[in-house]
């Protein structure tokens, strides 16, 4: 198998990003003087409220087009924001002993806070769990949804109705739980709050094409492993230079992998805590928002649009999206059907979901030609800050994104029928796709042939299988067939070799 042309490419671009930093220097930036704040910068670390205040510049459609009802809503939401996972615990742990140690070294030069500090989440067995900060995200984002499209959240409860789908995993799961109790609060007879019981299933990780693509397409797990150090050692490069502006500023002698524990430090503690005059307090927000691009590189290469099959994995996901659409658009159009008209099909899962959605609907892309999106090309990464970016992982996916897609009924003029548009959010805020020739409200004629029939000349299947190749079975000696009678053991022997049959996607 040749060697993919893409980690290079993204490699000698960063690099040459980090040559023009190197260049000018750690100089102070506007984004500083203009009353910076670090919780707006932790990429896919950010809580909700602060990623969501990004989305605030973005184009007001203006109002629904006259005549048109929304019927229908796809829902793709992250996780609420959730604590440490086990890794990060023992990291923090680590990073304690560590920062005693550097500021035993600067003496009375080091912050105060550094000498006896200890991790939050010392001791812990357990992480990774949704929290009550995220409960909460999750159950007034339902609650803002049910009043912003009371058409579609009117109806009784019904599991057909209003499908909830998770991942098996507890986060995922319990942001589910919390959107619906928002959802449907008042609507039941369960304590006083008037809750009811609802219905949230999921399929088992080992077998979830839906939403936990990134765990069951084999061929990207081969592919992202393969495209990892390119990543890591610009990442290690980065972390590097702000270790020595750091030790030159304030005395302190931090190694890079210091830096990428107190970058750790910092996004735990600003969005978790709301602390950002500690580990945050180190860096100058030009550092900041170089970290942030270290991070946001990583999810444009490893889970955006840097590599085709990134998204292109997602296929199974937007094939349920439409067929949700027109099961709900046929069900209107029969009058006589006694199906159960789908209203809402709400999904939870992770930012490795939302992202690869993000990128088959084409969205957060620098004036990019549709025509290069509709033939799946890899993109070059985005540009180094100061430079402006749309790609960040702050706005692209917080803690709880959503990427929604709402289907509107609408009156012809002509009065003789009717016409679909769907119309897409992200984080509630409409955004328009590139396939829809920057319209907010799009034909669904034209949303699946522009947006959507581009990502479909491949199936899950052929994209995901990875083809195993046995070694041919070695000479066996007498003394193996006569203890090993009918061939029925193999003697131990060199490991099979696998092989991705995905060539295309690793071989750009």
């Amino acid at each position: 198998m040749g060697m993919s042309v893409a980690p290079f490419f993204f490699y000698v671009l960063a690099i040459a990003f980090l040559g023009v930093f190197c260049s000018r220097g750690l100089e102070s930036v506007q984004a500083g003087e203009a009353g910076f704040d670090v919780r707006q910068h932790l990429s896919s670390s950010t809580r909700y409220e602060w990623g969501k205040s990004l989305m605030a510049g973005y184009e007001d459609p203006g109002n629904v087009p006259v005549g048109c009802t929304p019927i229908h809503i796809n829902l793709v939401a992250r996780h609420g924001t959730r604590g440490p996972t086990k890794k990060r615990i023992k990291e923090l742990e680590k990073l304690a002993k560590r920062l005693h140690e550097v500021a035993a070294q600067a003496g009375n030069t080091a912050p105060a806070w550094m000498r006896d500090w200890r991790s939050p989440w010392e001791g812990k067995k357990v992480g990774g769990e949704l929290l009550p900060i995220g409960e909460e995200e999750m159950y007034y984002l339902a609650q803002r949804y049910r009043n912003n499209y009371t058409e579609i959240f009117e109806d009784d409860y019904h599991p057909e109705t209003y499908p909830i789908i998770t991942t098996q995993v507890g986060r995922s799961s319990a942001s589910a739980v919390a959107f619906g109790i928002g959802s449907f609060a008042g609507r039941g007879t369960l304590g006083p709050g008037k809750q009811r019981a609802f219905a949230v299933v999921s399929d088992s990780k080992g077998n979830d094409i839906h939403l936990r693509f990134h765990d069951t397409c084999m061929a990207y797990k081969q592919s992202k492993k393969y495209r990892m150090p390119a990543v890591e050692k610009l990442q290690a490069e980065v972390y590097e230079l702000v270790a020595k502006a750091v030790k030159e500023r304030l005395g302190l002698a931090v190694t890079a992998e210091d830096v990428s524990s107190l970058w750790l430090l910092c996004k735990n503690e600003a969005s978790l805590l709301d602390i950002v005059d500690r580990a945050c307090g180190l860096f100058t927000p030009e550092e900041i928002e170089l970290l942030e691009w270290a991070d946001d590189l990583q999810m444009h290469h490893l889970k955006g649009y840097g590599e085709t099959l990134n998204y292109r994995m997602g296929v199974p996901l937007l094939e349920d999206v439409v067929q949700s659409m027109d099961r709900a658009m046929a069900t209107l159009k029969d009058s006589n059907s006694e199906t159960a008209t789908e209203k809402a099909r709400l999904r939870f899962a992770h930012a490795e979901t939302v992202i690869p959605f993000i990128c088959l609907l084409g969205l957060f892309l620098d004036d990019v030609d549709v025509k290069s999106i509709q033939s799946e090309e890899p993109f070059q990464a985005p540009p180094r800050p100061p430079k402006h970016r749309v790609w960040r992982g702050a706005m692209v996916a917080p803690f709880g994104a959503n990427t929604a897609l709402v289907l509107h009924k609408c009156s012809l003029d002509s009065g003789t029928g009717e016409e679909f548009l769907v119309q897409a959010l992200h984080n509630e805020k409409s955004v328009s796709m590139p396939g829809c020739n920057g319209t907010h409200f799009c034909p669904i004629e034209v949303f699946k042939k522009h947006v959507v029939a581009p990502h479909l000349k491949r199936s899950f299947e052929s994209l995901c299988t990875v083809a195993v190749e046995h070694q041919p079975p070695e000479r066996q000696s007498w003394f193996h067939r006569l203890f090993v009678p009918f061939y029925l053991f193999r003697w131990p022997g060199k490991p099979a070799h696998a092989q991705s049959i995905c060539q295309s996607e690793l071989e750009l």
